[in-house]
């Protein structure tokens, strides 16, 4: 059976809230909204039949629509768009949504093929470079590459083995490289864009991406636009990234470059080839910075916009958006979702795949102050899969950060023949039909909960960003064999985005933090800390939201060489201040910024003192703590925090580790709105779990079953106080595998 609590630092419940009231029936926008597929010809009466459904028998709150190869009508016909509005009208009658998605299949940005018949220029870039190996002295003359379906970079030499590079612009003549070699062996190399090797669009073009929209949405606005802000209320966009292809680039990047720090780019585009020396890891930093400011400026901008002025919130993800290094996929996750409204993830191919990545999604949620993040769960999940699965799932996202379900999902046609991506969900699938409606309800509850608020974390892990970008060449990933290559090959998944330098540690702290010690987090990127987002005051690191207020009492820096002079100045300055950092297994010693790598160091003695190459713990007189650890492991962390004096916000003691509960992990999520603490306690194990918990502060905690809406006061609960002095509320705990429970109670 199933025990819940609520709790926080609370006195007597003030009264009956919204929250309280709306529980057991909340409104229909916290439903879950399922792709459906539309993978056969379409008529009126087989949209009205299968939307009753989805309402009636599945219990959605609506659905996204999404064209499929197999769409009939043909897409952006107009007997499509009249199938479209009998949707709309259907669903508007009996009071759902329809989520307008961008696009035919996926990844987003083809326009149904359109725009590459229409504007092949505006279509996907590759980064090319063209080389030949010459020894000098010797007069060269080389044909340039074809200009027809290229665009010039730069044209560059670099000597082998000095690694002096000369910029060879002006001994370019009629197409031709007219140079007298100096001795020694040079890499000449011709650096252009390649153009029309995709349907989609230029993400980072803003003209292109006009176009799309033009070709796309407008075409939907034309028709709809009275539906907008009422059945329709979101965009979906759709893998919009680098969809491993680490060489996307786009000819911008090379003037950006030279105005924005002042340098040749043809003496720094070899740096994303080879070694070219002390420049190396800046010059990357630069180059991938660019690309990922084009990216969030580009395609998920202008969605945003268009979506905003249509009355409309945009969602959407990249490839790869929980994968550890998101630089060779979708540029920096952080800054990506900075315009998107509901920043979204997705769950998908099998359980647990980038799980330990989810917190990149919710960070940036975070970051931002967005109320909603989303996740599209499930797709390409086995047909087989059981409401055990979607339940585990669901739990699993939104106690790192989720509160918007996607499942993926429902299709037109329902014939497992046709169903190219399992498995069905929906009131068709027998594995599925009885649980669905009772998920649907659950799910409700959930997102009503969670949406919105402030999160209660204590722990600020820098976004290793810049590490990962300095040492980062181009293919370099696609090159790397990765832990899981074996297990990801057997499931058919390109196995990309999962290079790291050997001790960024981002990944291995997010699993040790949620899964084992159950501490939550937030990533942090480094610019914040030195842009006033994130303010130093007493020891503590504030981020500055309206509403999404969190108050960090650690900074971790999860290793690598590089990071940001700037940065590790405002580290300075909160460690000088009283606060607490923590460095794992490395010290960062070179910049990521031009000609600063002495400054860096001389900021890592500022912190660190002169360390020997082991563990490093140190004090200041206003209370601040500097650690390095050389091992990051459960063990070596709890020590850690322990002597810092970092009391866990919530407790839950479990003899076993998660990693021997076989599937799932047992974790929480804290909020604050609404005058209540909010405590979500999930086991998304197959075991039951029968414990002590332990919230942190005094309160009067009340259950709040997700399941059947009920509320009522918890039993048994008491305060204590822990070794330290720190007060507790506890109480008993008991949760069947694959189950959760809210513990709420109302704030002082």
């Amino acid at each position: 059976m199933l025990v819940g609590f609520g709790c926080t630092t609370g006195q007597k419940p003030t009264g009956e809230s919204v929250l309280r009231e709306a529980f057991p029936h909340p409104a229909n926008e916290f439903r879950p909204m399922p792709f459906w597929h539309i993978n056969g010809r379409m008529t009126g009466e087989g949209v009205r039949k299968a939307l009753e459904g989805a309402k009636k028998l599945s219990g959605f709150g609506g659905v996204a629509v999404l064209p499929v190869r197999k769409t009939e009508p043909a897409y952006l016909s107009d007997e499509y768009f009249d199938r479209y509005e009998d949707i709309i009208r259907f669903s508007e009658q009996q009071e759902t949504e329809v989520i307008l998605y961008d696009d035919i299949d996926f990844p987003s940005g083809s326009a149904g093929g359109r725009l590459q018949a229409k504007y092949p220029a505006y279509t996907r870039k590759y980064l090319v470079k063209d080389e030949v190996t010459v020894k000098g002295a010797k007069h060269l003359v080389l044909p340039c590459p074809d200009t027809i379906l290229y665009v010039p970079a730069a044209v560059s030499a670099m000597n082998v083995h000095t690694r002096q590079i000369i910029d060879l612009q002006e001994y370019v003549h009629d197409r031709q490289l007219i140079w007298d070699v100096p001795e020694g062996e040079w890499r000449v190399m011709f650096f252009g864009c390649r153009l029309n090797v995709s349907p989609l669009v230029d993400y980072m073009q803003p003209e292109a991406v006009a176009k799309f929209i033009e070709l796309n949405y407008d075409e939907y606005a034309k028709r709809f636009s009275r539906y907008f802000g009422n059945v329709i209320r979101k965009t979906f966009y759709d893998d919009v990234g680098f969809v491993h292809q680490e060489e996307t680039w786009t000819p911008a990047i090379t003037g950006i470059f030279e105005k924005k720090y002042g340098k040749n780019p043809a003496l720094y585009y070899p740096a994303l080839y080879y070694d070219i020396g002390a420049e190396t890891s800046s010059a990357r930093v630069a180059f991938y910075d660019i690309r990922s400011e084009l990216m969030a400026e580009g395609y998920v901008r202008q969605v945003a916009e268009w979506s905003a002025q249509h009355h409309l919130k945009s969602m959407g993800h990249p490839p790869e958006n929980y994968s550890p290094n998101t630089t060779v996929a979708n540029g920096d996750i952080l800054k990506y979702y900075r315009h998107t409204h509901i920043p979204l993830m997705d769950a998908i191919f099998f359980h647990g795949r980038g799980i330990h990545g989810y917190k990149q999604v919710s960070s940036a949620a975070d970051r931002g102050d967005k109320p909603v993040v989303g996740a599209e769960i499930l797709g390409a999940f086995p047909a087989h899969t059981d409401s055990s699965m979607l339940y585990r799932v669901t739990m699993e996202v939104m106690a790192r950060g989720v509160n918007f379900i996607v499942p993926h999902g429902m299709w037109y046609d329902t014939d497992s023949a046709q169903i190219h991506i399992p498995p069905l969900i929906s009131h068709e699938n027998p594995l599925l039909r009885k649980s669905l409606p009772h998920y649907s309800d659950y799910v409700a509850r959930c997102c009503m909960m969670l949406q919105g608020g402030a999160r209660i974390s204590d722990i600020a892990v820098l976004w290793p960003v810049h590490a990962i970008q300095s040492e980062l060449y181009l293919n370099r990933d696609k090159e790397a064999t990765v832990p899981n290559r074996v297990e990801a090959l057997a499931e058919n998944i390109l196995p990309r985005a999962h290079w790291l330098p050997p001790h960024v540690k981002h990944h291995v702290l997010s699993d040790l933090l949620t899964n084992e010690l159950r501490r939550d987090f937030t990533f942090v990127h480094p610019e914040d800390l030195c842009n006033g987002k994130i303010i130093s005051d007493n020891g503590v690191l504030r981020l500055d939201n309206a509403e999404n207020i969190q108050h960090y009492k650690v900074l971790i820096l999860p290793g690598g060489e590089v990071i940001s002079a700037e940065t590790l100045k405002a580290v300075r300055d909160y460690y000088a201040g009283g606060g607490k950092v923590v460095a794992l297994e490395q010290l960062p010693c070179k910049s990521s910024e031009f000609g600063r790598d002495d400054e860096v160091s001389a900021l890592v003695r500022e912190i660190f003192g002169e360390s020997s190459g082991t563990a490093v713990f140190r004090n200041n007189d206003k209370g601040g703590m500097a650690a390095l650890i050389r091992t990051t492991d459960k063990s070596t962390l709890e020590d850690l925090f322990a002597r810092m004096g970092l009391a866990p916000d919530v407790a839950m003691h479990v003899s076993s580790p998660t990693s021997a509960c076989g599937k799932g992990f047992i974790n929480y999520i804290h909020k604050r709105k609404e005058g209540k603490d909010i405590y979500f306690l999930t086991n998304s194990t197959d075991h039951s779990l029968s414990i002590e918990a332990r919230l942190r502060g005094r309160c009067r905690p009340e259950y709040w079953n997700p399941y059947n809406g009920n509320i009522r006061p918890v039993d048994g609960y008491r305060s204590e106080q822990d070794a330290a002095g720190q007060e507790y509320t506890v109480f008993p705990l008991s949760l069947a595998p694959v189950s959760s429970v809210f513990v709420v109670s109302e704030q002082e």
